[in-house]
């Protein structure tokens, strides 16, 4: 993203080091990495919740999207207001989007649009972690880390491993959020699996696979002669060097395997730049392949200036990538298992600025819905004339955190015992939203 176009704490975070906890490929610590996350995972608390959504897939828009510009458009309002994008009618009576969203405008009856999300955070930091945490972060971390884990963590600790494959993962892994947000208070093993690191999940490519086998003989052995082994060798070791020597976890990540019609689909088009319709695809395979959780994380959406010409290039990719996965899924009879859900932050000021850009605005926004058995074809909420404000029924994070746990078949009031012997609820008290569920 050019630095002119977007606000400085966008470039004034604290550097953080990230864990590059799957280090098996080598196998130098295969007694405690891999093979101690899958024992870890299949410990994992059951759920008394039936769940409607096998995976959920996130496709988070970093920077704060334009309500305006997107999904609640103000076609008579000002102009100052309006803005330079055109509006199209939907498949829903009187509800339009802008003019770059053709293909979600004309899927709508598998889409639920909220357009009254609201909360007072309009740091990028705390309105991220509140809206991918559920909980409002504490005013005493600034815009630091806040030590609540993500609704990926708390999915992956409550549900487990299944296939083989991590239970939470963030990808491309680089983006904005993942800087300070993590497992917050839950064990580090379900902190996202970044998928800039999927070649860990394959033998290191330095280590012949005869040399790969006779270590996993050694330390097999080793583990089998030692009574006093910290972590005896058991089956999560072997499903750790299945998972390593197959590939099958790797191979998960390779969305240049999908069919050119299907990569199309996504808007994956040659001499087109751009990653969104790739990562998404990937986040399709991953989720198939029993990831339960994976998050898309793009930035590029802190648009205080030149915004229109942006919004003219990435809006499309959205709209791509977003109709292609539901599309996609609905063919493959996975959408009723995957909870899909586009979101962002915060939305951008109804008055555009002296730089011909709009600023933060989380007192109303909009945020989209798709998949697992889902109310449909609907509108939740709205904003004002002006997208100012909301004028019914408003939403909150909280009552999006519980409404994703609860189609994952996790109770959001679930209380976890924390290290300090703190009980603590995923989500304090709100329900998840009403008018979604069937």
């Amino acid at each position: 993203m050019p630095a002119k176009t977007a606000c400085s704490s966008y470039f004034q975070l604290p550097n953080i080091s990230r864990r590059g906890f799957l280090q098996a490929g080598a196998l130098g610590g295969l007694g405690i990495s891999l093979p101690g996350i899958l024992r870890s995972e299949a410990l994992a608390m059951g759920s008394s919740i039936a769940p409607k959504a096998k995976s959920v897939i996130l496709l988070w828009l970093q920077g704060g999207v334009s309500h305006h510009d997107t999904f609640d458009p103000k076609p008579y309002a000002p102009a100052n207001i309006r803005g330079e994008l055109s509006t199209i009618q939907t498949t829903l009576p009187g509800v339009n989007f802008t003019e770059h969203l053709p293909k979600l405008a004309r899927m709508t009856d598998q889409l639920a649009i909220i357009r009254s999300v609201t909360h007072t955070e309009s740091a990028h930091q705390r309105g991220s972690m509140y809206m991918v945490e559920g909980r409002r972060p504490p005013k005493a971390t600034g815009v630091n880390a806040s030590g609540y884990p993500e609704l990926g963590s708390i999915v992956a600790h409550e549900l487990g491993m299944r296939s083989g494959l991590p239970g939470f993962v963030s990808i491309p892994g680089n983006d904005f959020t993942s800087r300070f947000t993590g497992s917050g208070y839950l064990p580090p093993s379900v902190e996202a699996f970044r998928g800039t690191e999927s070649n860990s999940l394959k033998p290191d490519q330095r280590v012949t696979m005869d040399r790969f086998a006779e270590r996993v003989e050694l330390q097999r052995s080793l583990c089998h002669q030692s009574a006093t082994t910290a972590a005896p060798w058991d089956t999560f070791n072997e499903q750790a060097i299945e998972i390593i020597s197959t590939g099958k976890g790797a191979a998960a990540f390779d969305w240049q395997q999908e069919s050119k019609a299907t990569q199309e689909r996504y808007g994956i088009l040659p001499g087109r730049s751009g990653q969104m319709g790739q990562l998404t695809l990937t986040a399709r395979r991953l989720s198939e392949a029993g990831v339960r959780y994976v998050t898309v994380g793009r930035n590029s959406w802190d648009h205080h200036s030149n915004i229109f010409p942006l919004l003219k290039d990435r809006v499309p990719r959205v709209d791509d990538a977003m109709s292609g996965l539901v599309q996609d899924l609905q063919e493959r009879n996975l959408l009723d298992d995957t909870l899909v859900i586009c979101m962002t932050e915060y939305g951008r000021t109804p008055k555009i600025n002296s730089q011909a850009g709009r600023d933060h605005w989380p007192n109303a926004f909009s945020i989209l819905f798709a998949g697992a058995g889902i109310k449909t074809g609907q509108v939740i909420g709205a904003s004002d004339k002006d997208g100012a404000a909301v004028q019914d029924r408003p939403v909150s994070p909280e009552e999006i955190a519980a409404t994703i746990l609860h189609l994952a078949g996790i109770n959001p009031h679930h209380e976890y015992m924390t290290q300090d012997g703190r009980p603590i609820m995923y989500v304090d008290y709100a329900q998840p939203i009403a008018e979604l569920l069937t």
